[in-house]
């Protein structure tokens, strides 16, 4: 294959570069594009798919600097401009003497909602897009419904990812050294002790104060300062699905922080559009989680991710047979099997309550009435472990029992189970709760409780409460998201209740006493 650099100019004059590879013999071919931030190798943020092999299937595969990053002209526009700029790449890519006018575009993450934002903007020539990962908005990059700030995603990608790049931009440009770059990752923790380092800045209060990041990550601050989801600095970031006439090839994974904006945008859709989401990560998509071993046809090499996407693009760009035409593909954790579905979320599913009992028992017959509290100390907060975390060491399925000596959870168990219950769809906490404190928040977790005593982690959410007065129950709906997993006989089915999970959530800074009332129940979408 052929590897050139390759520069467009948008239409406010900013030029932007990208690195093409395509076929060594002249001639046109169809383009598969990404956008993105982190920079334009092949391999590397954002990237899952083999390009030597795209281009031996005949694709021209073009990765392109977003403004501000990389060798492009501008300043960076963190989600909220790549609209205007994902348009004119489209119509430079399907326009360029190499490209034969059809484009489809892919990548993860940032370079995921670089392809729904290019969409709606209907650029001709584009007809397919393959976003996986993608958030459901900025806003839902930086917060959970109702202002509880996404803390350890957003600080950690700012920090780690965000931070080293604009130096690295800046180092290429004359503009800094090596030296400065060694300076701020040993600020940051590295190369050992990252994790600690960063629930340290997690700590820090007013959330907007990080000094590492003002200079680097000028916008950081304003996105601390600026909860409300109505207000002009997110309007940018906000996908118009029903401007998007292009199918999409919509994945993510369980463990994904963007699990439910990916799953949302696959909802929005419809058409043509398709849904695939394995036991993975945001970054991780093997078998293998941090010790739980999901079986052979788990990880994206066996299912064979790079032939995935070709048979996508193929049929939309080259008009070849649509091999797989699985609307919906789910991996059962627990089965650890793949399976397909017609739908999603899945209509044969029944939304069934399990009560919170207030001896600990959580069971499909309501209980008796009864209270129970927690006390939520922002000085003290219940520390995060594992989940859809951003963190280098401990995430996704991990064993919740190192917990189990705090008394400020509230944990709810089934009896062991005497056949399998599967849960496949959007959990919710439905909580009836009071405190002594004006706001409070209400974090849940559901659990698989294995015979030996393993309590794995499935999901996880937070809802937060405000203007509360003293005797007061009020009820609130507490979103897990999405999950699907297998109960097997002699599993227990767990909902862990507390006020904090930090730093995954930006902590509530007021202290207080917290009152679960009934009835109160988790909603488990339940196949028959």
């Amino acid at each position: 294959m052929i590897e050139t650099t390759e520069t467009m100019t948008t239409r406010d004059g900013a030029e932007l570069v990208a690195t093409l590879w395509r076929p060594a013999e002249d001639g046109r071919f169809p383009v598969l594009l990404s956008r993105t931030p982190y920079g334009r190798a092949a391999t590397g943020p954002g990237y899952h798919l083999d390009v030597p092999r795209l281009v031996a299937a005949g694709y021209a595969v073009a990765i392109q600097d977003v403004r501000g990053t990389g060798a492009s002209q501008g300043e960076l526009r963190f989600i909220s401009g790549e609209a205007a700029d994902g348009y004119d790449a489209v119509r430079w890519a399907a326009t360029a003497p190499w490209s034969d006018g059809n484009v489809g575009m892919y990548g993860d993450s940032y370079l995921a909602i670089t392809q729904l934002l290019a969409a709606q903007e209907r650029p001709e020539g584009l007809k397919a897009i393959a976003p996986h990962v993608s958030p459901a908005g900025l806003y839902e990059c930086v917060y959970q419904p109702g202002g509880v700030p996404n803390l350890n995603i957003i600080l950690t990608v700012s920090a780690m990812v965000l931070a080293v790049d604009e130096l690295d931009r800046r180092i290429a440009l004359g503009t800094a050294t090596e030296e400065d770059k060694g300076r701020y990752l040993a600020a940051i923790g590295l190369p050992h002790g990252i994790d600690e380092r960063l629930r340290e800045l997690a700590e820090r209060l007013p959330l907007s104060d990080q000094p590492l990041l003002a200079d680097l990550v000028p916008f950081y601050s304003a996105w601390m300062d600026t909860p409300d989801p109505l207000d002009p600095l997110w309007r940018g970031g906000i996908v118009r699905h029903a401007d998007i006439e292009v199918p999409a090839l919509v994945s993510t994974g369980w463990y994904d922080y963007f699990r439910d904006g990916s799953i949302e945008h696959f909802e929005w859709l419809g058409g043509e559009s398709r849904l695939v989401v394995g036991p993975w990560t945001h970054f991780t998509h093997e078998r293998d989680i941090c010790g739980r071993d999901y079986g052979d046809q788990a990880s994206q090499e066996a299912i064979d991710w790079t032939g995935v996407h070709l048979d996508w693009f193929g049929h939309w760009l080259r008009g070849a047979p649509l091999r797989d035409r699985a609307k919906v593909k789910i991996f059962v954790m627990g089965d650890d099997a793949w399976r397909e579905e017609d739908d999603w979320p899945i209509r044969r599913a029944r939304p069934v309550p399990y009560h919170l009992g207030f001896d600990g028992g959580l069971s499909v017959t309501p209980g008796e009435g009864g209270a129970a509290e927690f006390v939520s100390d922002p000085g003290d907060p219940v520390p995060t472990l594992g989940g859809a975390v951003m963190t280098f060491e401990a995430f996704g399925p991990l064993d919740q029992r190192p917990l189990d000596g705090r008394g400020d959870v509230l944990r709810h168990r089934t009896a062991p189970l005497t056949e399998r219950v599967e849960v496949s769809g959007p959990v919710e906490l439905v909580a009836r709760v009071s405190s002594t404190a004006a706001s409070a928040d209400v974090t849940a977790k559901l659990i698989d409780v294995h015979p030996d005593g393993r309590a794995e982690l499935l999901t996880d959410g937070v809802a937060r409460l405000t203007g509360l007065v003293p005797g007061e129950v009020r009820e609130v709906t507490v979103r897990l998201g999405a999950i699907s997993n297998a109960f097997l006989p002699g599993h227990r089915i767990r909902i862990d209740v507390a006020g904090s999970n930090f730093p995954r959530f930006g902590r509530n800074l007021d202290k207080g006493t917290t009152t679960l009332h009934g009835p109160s129940y988790v909603v488990l979408p339940t196949i028959p």
